[in-house]
């Protein structure tokens, strides 16, 4: 799982800013996308918290059924957003549907910025999918950061990052063939004392 370089990725996105105009890490919260998530997302919290040594706050988007046997979800907030930078965390985008509605329920709980965070974006062909278009459209969404762990048919509007995992892939067969941990990468483990394979 690439959950640690992402959420180091993120991690230099708001430094760079703070960097920049002199100010203090943002107020940030990780919002799982969906009680599934809850794992993912408290992972990504763990490590943005270390890397930045600022108290990372944690959301829930809850689905629950508008009515039975309706596949429309309404997503309900538990957690605080308002004011705050807000990634959201998941595994697939796929029709982009969950995350659009996502999106606009932390903008009307009053977020100040939103991100977004998918191991695997699986978009497809476009005359299959138009999610790509449709988020690069959302106008609350500021980036999805997706990993290159599945490819896609087609170029990718800005809005859609994509985050290369092949060192981690590496790095994680590097240390399997040499039995080392391979559960440290998750957890950023201090890697002082490991021999690395990656120079």
């Amino acid at each position: 799982m690439p959950v640690p370089v992402a959420a180091a990725y993120f991690h230099e996105e708001l430094s760079a800013g703070v960097e920049q105009k002199n100010e203090a890490f943002p107020k940030v919260t990780i919002v799982a996308s969906h009680e599934g998530q809850v794992g993912r997302a408290t992972q990504f919290r763990s490590v943005l918290q270390r890397l930045s040594g600022e108290n990372i706050e944690l959301a829930v988007l809850s689905k629950s059924r508008m009515r039975p046997g309706e596949k429309q979800y309404e997503p309900k907030l538990v957690g605080n957003v308002k004011g705050r930078k807000c990634i959201l965390v998941d595994d697939i985008v796929n029709t982009g549907t969950t995350l659009v509605s996502n999106v606009q329920m932390l903008k009307q709980e009053g977020a100040d910025s939103i991100y977004a965070w998918a191991t695997h974006g699986v978009f497809g062909a476009s005359e299959l999918n138009d999610a790509p278009e449709r988020l690069q459209e959302l106008q609350d969404l500021d980036y999805l950061l997706v990993s290159n762990s599945v490819s896609n048919p087609r170029s990718l509007p800005s809005k859609i990052r994509l985050l290369n995992v092949a060192p981690l892939l590496a790095e994680a067969i590097a240390r399997a063939l040499h039995d080392q941990s391979i559960s440290g990468i998750l957890s950023l483990e201090s890697v002082e004392d490991l021999e690395r394979y990656d120079g």
